[in-house]
């Protein structure tokens, strides 16, 4: 039986791009969709396809940085197919600047309206019927930028508060019966074009990238949105063309440090005596996982 036979699933900024791919994979695999974008005639044409192709498959114009229209969004999925099983949260843009380059704060400001603030509120939506429901899964959407990205500042953090997002959401909803991941997606999009020129323009890349097909990242996202990964919950994994990885949860490295009481000087030998080799590199590296609890955390709320 295909993996989301009988889920009923909003994918949203799913008018081209990673999105649409997604949104066929799923598709595919027995989800009965609503999609939605800014951009209601490319949502509508995404949607089309799949119908003549024998799937079931809704648009809808949709701007999620607007509360209102977010929750006419996931309330329109419960009005097609009473119930909302799965939300990927696809709607993005992209906003290369270094910081001395800034002439106006439009375009970071509306990058963090889609990005962050549109992430939010449909998911918020999306949380508040599936909490009634006692069931779900969303999948939201981050970067190895979140680790830092030259020209990139206010991408990378839209992309950081992604990845926390989900980390807190993903506390919240478990004992619901909800599960909320991300992914880390690499493809060949308009997007990643525009990043790619902006990078030419600055003399940092020569010819081109090797295509990475957005569906290549669709079976992760068809895996977390299904019963399979019913134990997977605040993850993120990255999808890499033919890699997949699982990014680490922020942590403390160790060893922790430990003095009564600290000085400009002490602070300077312990970092130097517990990292003789320097600081960890800037950017997405990898490291080999042992979970160590920490003795001093921060309180929870329950």
């Amino acid at each position: 039986m295909p993996a989301l036979e009988g889920k009923c699933i909003v994918v949203t900024g799913a008018g081209r791009g990673i999105g649409a791919a997604v949104a066929g994979y799923l598709a595919r695999e027995g989800a009965a969709l609503l999609l939605g974008d800014i951009d209601g005639h490319a949502a509508e044409a995404t949607a089309a396809s799949l119908r003549e192709l024998g799937r079931a498959a809704h648009s809808m114009r949709a701007d999620v940085s607007s509360w209102e229209e977010s929750g006419a969004l996931i309330r329109r999925c419960v009005e097609l197919y009473a119930r909302i099983d799965g939300l990927a949260n696809f709607a993005g843009i992209a906003y290369l600047r270094k910081p001395w380059e800034e002439t106006e704060g439009e375009s970071a400001r509306r990058l963090f309206e889609i990005n962050v603030t549109g992430s939010y509120f449909v998911g918020v939506h999306a949380l508040q019927h599936m909490q009634r429901q006692g069931a779900g899964a969303i999948v939201n959407v981050t970067s190895g930028t979140q680790a830092g990205m030259a020209s990139g500042g206010a991408y990378s953090a839209s992309k950081g508060a992604i990845a926390a997002l989900t980390y807190a959401w993903a506390m919240d909803a478990g004992s619901f019966g909800i599960r909320v991941n991300a992914i880390s997606p690499v493809a060949t999009t308009g997007m990643a074009k525009q990043t790619d020129e902006y990078l030419k323009s600055l003399g940092q890349l020569q010819g081109e990238r090797p295509y990475v097909d957005p569906v290549t990242n669709a079976p992760a996202v068809a895996f977390l949105l299904s019963d399979a990964a019913r134990n997977v919950n605040g993850q993120v994994l990255r999808v890499h063309g033919d890699q997949l990885q699982l990014m680490s949860h922020p942590a403390v490295l160790m060893p922790v440090m430990d003095r009564p009481e600290w000085s400009v000087d002490t602070v300077a030998q312990a970092l130097g005596n517990s990292f003789p080799q320097g600081m960890p590199p800037l950017g997405l590296t990898g490291v080999e996982a042992r979970f160590v609890p920490l003795r001093k955390t921060n309180q929870l709320p329950r």
